[in-house]
């Protein structure tokens, strides 16, 4: 083998670590999702939600956290061709943010069953009415009506999206636009990286 081979190869292999590496960071940036090395580099892979998932992420109910996925997951909800950002904005004017929010499963731990799914299916019911389908599972008025069940049906609100709380400490997302210039340099994002793009309004 030539010197010039020996130079090449070391050169292709150590682009090739270095893909790897920023692939498998890539895939754990996405959250709760598992990372899985195939042929193609890594690749994102929904996981099996159950009894060990939530034990591992300390997540108080398994009913629960599935009918959260049910209702808060973009790919569940279909209208037309509407890109995700304008999904996601349909749900937060529906009333996501608290769900998006509640750090360490908080409101599940606080509130009752009956509770936690009343919030979902409300969100669920302002999405139906403004003419979504739902690809989900989550029907909780069918065989055992819930005290929600009986709320009147919400309607999606501009200003619910833009004041909620995920918008105000996000305020320089997209579908959290438009926002004011205050808002937005009073974001903690902003106030450590200034020169963003998003921060320069």
């Amino acid at each position: 083998m030539t010197k010039k081979q020996i130079v090449t190869l070391i050169f292709y292999m150590y682009v090739t670590a270095c893909s790897s590496v920023y692939q498998q960071q890539e895939c754990e940036k996405k959250g709760d999702n598992e990372c899985q090395n195939g042929s193609g580099g890594y690749v994102l892979i929904e996981p099996k939600i159950d009894e060990d998932y939530v034990r591992k992420y300390n997540i108080p109910s398994l009913e629960l956290y599935k009918n959260q996925l049910s209702i808060i997951k973009t790919n569940n909800w279909e209208k037309g061709d509407l890109t995700r950002r304008e999904r996601d904005e349909a749900l937060l004017e529906c009333g996501s943010s608290d769900i998006w929010m509640s750090k360490n499963y908080a409101l599940m731990k606080t509130l009752s069953p009956d509770e936690y799914n009343g919030k979902l299916l409300l969100i669920k019911r302002c999405m139906l009415n403004d003419g979504f389908t739902f690809l989900g599972d989550f029907s909780s008025c069918e065989n055992d009506p819930i005290p929600a069940c009986e709320l009147p049906v919400p309607k999606r609100d501009i200003k619910r999206r833009l004041d909620s709380e995920y918008c105000i400490r996000d305020a320089y997302l997209t579908e959290c636009q438009p926002q004011s210039r205050e808002r937005i340099l009073n974001t903690e994002q902003c106030k450590r990286y200034p020169e963003v793009y998003y921060c320069d309004v």
